[in-house]
């Protein structure tokens, strides 16, 4: 999916699943399958949304 950020249109973030993971088009880990509203936070925290907290970090999984 792409995600943008609604206050400055130039700014976005692809993200895509692979192996129950979430990553940003740069290969970062952002997340895993069934935590989408702390990825969701993750991602609007990236693109500076307003009124978003630093989130907790992705679970690494080697």
């Amino acid at each position: 999916m792409t995600v943008a950020n609604p206050l400055h249109s130039g700014l976005g973030e692809i993200v895509t699943a692979q192996g129950g993971r979430y990553l940003t088009g740069y290969g970062y880990e952002i997340g895993e399958h069934g935590d989408e509203p702390a990825t969701a936070d993750r991602v609007a925290f990236l693109l500076g949304l307003p009124g978003v907290g630093i989130p907790p970090a992705a679970k690494v999984v080697r």
